[in-house]
């Protein structure tokens, strides 16, 4: 850890000199001499800073793709690829570059968010109230989202324990204010346990939801959002991070709470399921929140989703098992067959390589976070798991995902399309799989009902990706996972 704060503090102070007026290159003065403060002086700096940390979230290590590649790729849709032959094949050492480089980019991004909030927190009043609050709500949510991510690819799954009381990753809500003291002992924390992560993802995301807007959008209903609402934290997205978290809790209850607190007056499916993966039309109702790319702020082509997954690029990640979904499980004229897979046709041989469609614009991919298919299908479960019988509710729920994807001569499911609530609870999983794939899913979905995920069995030391070697060697509090 010591290393990491070290390069992010500078780095950190790099952005900040952003902000600083402009001056003669004769007669600058050291950046030891420069006052952190400077960039948090005026409202406008602030904001700009705001703005930076979605910068940091585009982390090409982390949420600009590789968090959700490293949990698609060790679950049971993905064909094994080469280039990450240790995380695919679960045979990732400690010194493993893609574990240390996921690892770093998750908490460079929450060094970001903590450096923000204690600067704001010193700059009290350069803005006005409201904003204040708002920006800190926006830094609380990323940190939230970042450290989700980070327990569930370094840590077994919430109910590995009876108490979620198995060690964790490393809880950090503080910056150090300057390279010395990213190398003080203070700095040395342990790793909390799964259940003291999930409290403080749960209280960043408490506290953000009050402050952060319903919408930025330019109509009341959201049906017609602008980049800032689908790639700036909402309450929508909120909302959203909290049915996941209670989701993969078990607390089915809450889960479908929160999703049915996402107003379906702002958010609706497309009416195809393709659209929302269209590069002209990443900015839709269904988007409830996303990671914004671009051709020029990109994670290159060695990161991007778009290169990985796309055809005609880099192409190592194939989805040849996803194909091969059972025709009566997965019919063969279902649109996410038709219109998101290349080739689409059924195929007849394992050794096809098939490839999704869902990110085929290079390195400009937004990459999905929270979309609204998702809130509906984590509803339907909380409903269905919270009833006696059959909930008629989580079947239309079910439904409206299902019906704009499914062949036409498909009856909708009704209450007695299932002999019981577990019957329900398998289709929801099912179109889980079928809707979310490759948006890094399917492979917690499996985890969080103690389910095999393909290639290893549930319970595997190596379910989980090692804690980085350098890191344990710097820091003589943090535990190693078992098995590396």
């Amino acid at each position: 850890m010591n290393r990491t704060h070290k390069m992010l503090w500078l780095a950190a102070l790099g952005l900040v000199l952003t902000g600083a007026p402009a001056c003669n290159p004769l007669n600058q003065e050291l950046p030891t001499a420069f006052d952190p403060d400077e960039g948090y002086a005026t409202a406008d700096r602030i904001a700009k800073n705001a703005i930076g940390m979605y910068d940091g979230l585009q982390n090409a290590e982390f949420l600009g793709g590789r968090a959700l590649i490293y949990s698609d790729l060790r679950s049971d849709d993905e064909d094994v690829a080469s280039y990450f032959n240790d995380i695919s094949t679960f045979t990732a050492q400690a010194n493993s570059v893609l574990a240390t480089n996921a690892w770093t980019g998750g908490y460079r991004t929450i060094y970001q968010t903590n450096y923000f909030l204690q600067r704001l927190a010193a700059n009290t009043g350069k803005t006005t109230p409201a904003l204040e609050a708002q920006f800190a709500g926006e830094a609380k949510f990323i940190r939230a989202l970042t450290y989700f991510h980070l327990v569930n690819l370094f840590a077994q799954p919430y109910n590995f324990t009876a108490d979620a009381s198995h060690p964790g990753v490393v809880l950090q809500l503080t910056a150090p204010n300057d390279a010395n003291e990213a190398f003080s002992a203070t700095q040395q924390l342990p790793r909390s346990t799964v259940a003291q992560v999930y409290a403080q993802i749960e209280k960043d995301l408490a506290e953000a939801l009050p402050v952060l807007p319903e919408s930025t959008a330019p109509d009341a209903t959201n049906l017609s959002p602008n980049a800032t609402d689908v790639t700036r934290a909402t309450k929508d997205a909120v909302r959203g991070l909290q049915s996941r978290v209670a989701l993969y809790k078990g607390d089915f209850a809450a889960a479908a709470a929160a999703a049915g607190a996402v107003a379906n007056t702002r958010h609706r499916l497309n009416s195809s399921p393709a659209t929302v993966f269209s590069a002209s039309s990443y900015l839709t109702s269904e988007s409830v929140f996303s990671v914004a790319m671009n051709s020029s702020d990109n994670p290159n082509t060695n990161n991007a989703l778009g290169q990985h997954y796309g055809s005609n690029r880099r192409a190592d990640i194939t989805v040849t098992p996803y194909a091969l979904i059972p025709t009566s499980l997965f019919p063969a004229t279902d649109l996410r067959r038709t219109a998101l897979l290349n080739p689409s046709a059924v195929p007849t041989d394992p050794a096809t390589r098939i490839f999704t469609r869902k990110y085929s614009n290079a390195s400009a991919d937004y990459v999905p976070i929270i979309r609204y298919p998702e809130i509906l299908l984590t509803q339907a479960e909380g409903l269905a798991q919270t009833s006696t019988g059959v909930n008629a509710t989580a079947v239309t729920l079910l439904n409206q995902v299902r019906d704009r994807s499914k062949p036409a001569a498909s009856p909708s499911y009704t209450v007695s399309s299932f002999t019981d609530k577990q019957a329900l609870i398998e289709a929801i999983l099912l179109e889980r799989r079928l809707e979310l794939a490759f948006e890094g899913h399917r492979y917690y979905d499996l985890l969080r009902y103690k389910r095999n995920p393909g290639r290893i069995n549930y319970g595997s030391d190596r379910v989980v990706l090692p804690i980085p070697l350098v890191d344990i060697q710097q820091n003589p509090n943090l535990r190693q996972n078992p098995g590396y």
